[in-house]
């Protein structure tokens, strides 16, 4: 990782931590969509609304992607619906390229389409999310880009748990994630500020690896 890499990552923590995009209870743990319990819950979503840190981590992403030589050919935007979908407008914008929105499932009337705007066959795609958690929900956005015809190039999200570090695979296939921070950068501000005593740390960490986060042995 680089010295720039470095720094967005933790400046991204900091901003997540401040604007309580990420939040923690360890007592009254929180109802996931799956129904699973919690002591940890992640809305990136939040930042749409504040336009100073929304406009830094937009430009971190403009950093990210242009850091990466593999994504110069980038010829399309596409949101995930639905919290993907302001940030892919953003990035579009910045980039000046052709955006689209995929929903997670075909309309059931009208066109019955998937995806809204046009990815073309041959389009090199961007998919933007705001996080990232095991990767299963992508799937259905991955099958709607290549169903017609378009190469995804890579995932982009405002946080990635971890679980996936690099790369989400799917039906044999390696698809590169990007992400501003993941888990350690956070369990690395929570330290270096002393938001929680070690003890709590610890149960924060024991319930990400039961998650399946990697790389958190450095805060065991």
């Amino acid at each position: 990782m680089t010295n720039i890499e470095k720094k967005i990552s933790g400046e991204t923590a900091s901003i997540l931590l401040r604007k309580k995009c990420i939040e923690f209870s360890l007592k009254k743990k929180f109802q996931l969509t799956s129904g699973r319990k919690s002591i940890v819950y992640c809305d990136c979503r939040k930042i749409i609304s504040y336009t100073a840190e929304r406009e830094k981590l937009i430009n971190f992403a403009l950093k990210k992607i242009k850091l990466d030589k593999t994504l110069n050919s980038l010829s399309n935007i596409a949101g995930g619906e639905s919290a993907g979908i302001p940030y892919a407008s953003l990035l579009a914008q910045k980039l000046k390229l052709p955006l689209s929105y995929i929903r997670k499932e075909r309309k059931k009337f009208g066109k019955k389409s998937q995806i809204e705007g046009d990815i073309k066959s041959g389009d090199n795609v961007l998919i933007v999310e705001d996080l990232i958690t095991d990767g299963r929900s992508k799937y259905n956005f991955i099958d709607a880009v290549e169903q017609v015809g378009g190469r995804i190039k890579a995932i982009f999200v405002i946080f990635n748990y971890g679980i996936n570090t690099e790369f989400l695979e799917y039906k044999g296939k390696k698809i590169k994630i990007i992400s501003l921070a993941k888990w350690e950068d956070v369990l690395y501000m929570l330290k270096l500020k002393k938001i929680f005593p070690k003890n709590e740390i610890q149960l924060i960490v024991n319930f990400l690896n039961s998650m399946g986060v990697k790389n958190l042995k450095f805060f065991l």
